[in-house]
This record gives C-alpha cells, sequence and structure tokens, in this order.
C-alpha cells in the first residue's frame, strides 16, 4: 500500500506494493507499479508510465509519453500529444485520446482512439477490438482525418 513520488526533472517513481501508486510529475521522469491493482502516472513530458500489476491503470500525460498496462484487466492511458498507449495484458485496454496519439495492444485487448485538429477540437472517435476488422495485434493504429483507424510506426 505505498506511494512513490519524483516530482523533480528525470526523475523515477515505483511502488512494487499491492495497491500502490508511482507519479512522476517532472519532465522525463517514469513511473512504475508493479503491485496488484497499482497505478502509475507520468505527467511530465516525454514521460513513461508503467502497470504491470492486474487492474492497474497507466496514465501518461505530458507530450510524446508512453503509457503501458501489462498486467490483467489494465488500462493504459496517453492523453498528451503524440502519445503511445500499450494495452499487453490479458483484457487490458489502451487509450489514445490527446492529439497525434497513438495505441497498440494484443489479441481481444480494446483500443480507443481520438482524432483532434490543430486546436484539439475532437473530431472523430473510435473504438475497437485488436484482432477483430482488420486491426492487427502489437501494432500501433492513430485516428485518420476520416475517423478511420490508420497503421502507424
Amino acid at each position: 500500500s505505498g506511494a512513490a513520488t519524483a516530482s523533480g526533472n528525470s526523475g523515477a517513481a515505483t511502488a512494487s506494493g499491492d495497491y500502490g501508486a508511482a507519479t512522476a510529475s517532472g519532465n522525463s521522469g517514469a513511473a512504475t507499479a508493479s503491485g496488484y491493482s497499482g497505478a502509475a502516472t507520468a505527467s511530465g513530458n516525454s514521460g513513461a508510465a508503467t502497470a504491470s500489476g492486474d487492474y492497474g491503470a497507466a496514465t501518461a500525460s505530458g507530450n510524446s509519453g508512453a503509457a503501458t498496462a501489462s498486467g490483467y484487466s489494465g488500462a493504459a492511458t496517453a492523453s498528451g500529444n503524440s502519445g503511445a498507449a500499450t494495452a499487453s495484458g490479458d483484457k487490458s485496454s489502451a487509450c489514445a485520446p490527446g492529439r497525434n496519439g497513438k495505441a497498440k495492444g494484443i489479441d481481444g485487448a480494446a483500443l480507443f482512439l481520438v482524432y483532434r485538429d490543430s486546436e484539439w477540437n475532437i473530431k472523430h472517435a473510435w473504438a475497437g477490438i485488436v484482432g477483430r476488422d482488420g486491426i492487427k495485434p502489437d501494432t500501433f493504429y492513430a485516428l485518420g482525418v476520416d475517423g478511420l483507424p490508420v497503421e502507424v510506426k
């Protein structure tokens, strides 16, 4: 039930116990919550958040951040500009609601994508399941200007 916080630039926070929370709020920070039901948040630019425990949540809210949910039923959200969300755990989900965001997942994972214009107005939203309707596992997708998912590198 511990909590770890790294608020300075290039900091790292790790909460490895059950119900732990890790927060890295500075630029280029890394937050990892590896315990059961942990939450990891990297709110600075280029930060990385990983929730590897079951039911964990990883959020990268800064620009170019990366969020990964590798535990069972975890959720990864990359809400900043050019963020990347990965759902690599069984029954997990990945959400890229930021501008120019992308998401990927394993077979059966849920993906949620948003397309925003240059002023961050939401123009399209899409939800799908990896392995259905042509969505490939372990492949990043972004939402195109037409509101359809497109593969990205």
